[in-house]
């Protein structure tokens, strides 16, 4: 009889002591195969998400005095002093290190009056804007003309505006170019312009608000580049908004190395569960063994067929565990990693863990294996 089917038929003969380490290797293999998953799902997610963020240096002026909040950024509510200069913009641009300064994003933020009403006004270089806000979904016309306005989805409805229609503010008339689609924030209640008529229409001629710097990615030193503008600009205050992206990295990097720590642990004890079972299993078999010794098979006979055992259920074990892993790790995702992230099926690395998982079987099992390949025939059959 081929070793591999006495191997086999052992297995059926001992169906509980089979499904209890095929159990436990599923569990093992499973629970690292979805903590990797996850953990590498998110570091790709963070990946485009620093090369999406758009900007995330926030540049505004170094004072206490606001009142007007956009964009999550607080911006001085009045006085010439209290805000930036287009020259600012020229000196960002001039830092040694504006190679890695994809484009800067100036604005300038304002009340007007239109129907009586006071509407929050931005003006923006659209050119960059537009760059800048990838996820921006409009009706209409790219508004790049002086006279274009883009209003945001709560003001349109409120004063009843379709793109192509005219809007008269401080006695000077604009076009809708377009229509924002609602976004879920401030953004919906403010009117649009291009910079430079904002400026007109707000009497601030070449002052902006704030300025927003698109140089932040994977490789970007963002640090030095934050204490160059501020070298360039004494007078402003200047931050970074990707510090909530920073945290989950720290955040994903902790996950890492928990999942490196885990996975070491869960395999040394599934290691340490394979290897007692397989003892124990030898235990009990002492005469079924005995009798093949006495047929004439030899100890490396002996050793192979516990070697194939312990290699059927990592194969059995390692292929369950990385189904329930990829599973359960589509499944948690949302809940653990707080943000959408795409896991699939990837047969090279589901091959890599059911090899992973048979090598495992066979390195906890070498021990039993020749531990059986000792066993004394004339000795074994005082078990009989």
């Amino acid at each position: 009889m081929r070793l591999d089917s006495i191997a086999i038929n052992s297995l059926k003969r001992r169906k509980t002591k089979l499904l209890f380490m095929v159990l436990g290797m599923v569990i093992a293999v499973g629970s690292v195969v979805a903590l990797h998953s996850l953990t590498a799902a998110m570091n790709r997610e963070l990946a485009a998400t620093f090369d999406e963020i758009g900007a995330n240096i926030i540049v505004k002026p170094n004072t206490a005095d606001y009142a007007v909040s956009y964009g999550g950024v607080s911006i001085p509510s009045s006085g010439e002093e209290a805000l930036l200069s287009s020259d600012d913009i020229i000196k960002i641009n001039t830092i040694p290190n504006r190679d890695n300064i994809a484009f800067v994003a100036p604005k300038l933020l304002g009340m007007v009056e239109y129907q009586k009403e006071d509407v929050v006004l931005v003006g923006v270089d659209f050119q960059y804007e537009l760059k800048l806000k990838k996820w921006w979904r409009f009706q209409g016309e790219n508004p790049l003309a002086v006279n274009h306005l883009l209003l945001g989805s709560k003001v349109a409805s409120k004063f009843n505006k379709q793109p192509g229609d005219k809007m008269k503010i401080n006695d000077r008339e604009f076009t809708v170019a377009a229509i924002l689609e609602e976004q879920g924030s401030d953004e919906d209640g403010i009117i649009f312009a291009h910079i430079l008529t904002a400026q007109e229409v707000l009497n601030k001629k070449n002052k902006v608000s704030f300025i927003e710097v698109a140089a932040y990615c994977t490789s970007c030193p963002i640090e030095q580049i934050i204490a160059e503008i501020e070298k360039a600009l004494p007078h402003a205050r200047v931050t970074a908004l990707a510090e909530a992206v920073q945290l989950r990295q720290q955040t994903i990097d902790r996950l890492s190395n928990f999942a490196y720590f885990f996975s070491i642990l869960v395999t040394l004890i599934g290691s340490v569960l394979i290897m007692l079972t397989m003892l124990s299993a030898v235990s009990e078999r002492v005469s079924e063994i005995g009798i093949y010794r006495a047929m004439g098979y030899r100890r490396s006979n002996i050793l192979e067929i516990i070697l194939t055992e312990a290699a059927v259920i990592g194969l059995i074990g390692g292929a369950l565990g990385y189904v329930l892993g990829i599973s359960s790790s589509r499944l948690l995702a949302p809940i653990v990693a707080e943000m959408q992230i795409s896991i699939s099926w990837n047969p090279l690395v589901g091959v890599t863990v059911i090899l992973f998982a048979v090598i495992i079987g066979i390195l906890a099992s070498v021990y039993p294996a020749v531990k059986a390949s000792q066993i004394d025939p004339v000795e074994a059959f005082r078990f009989i």
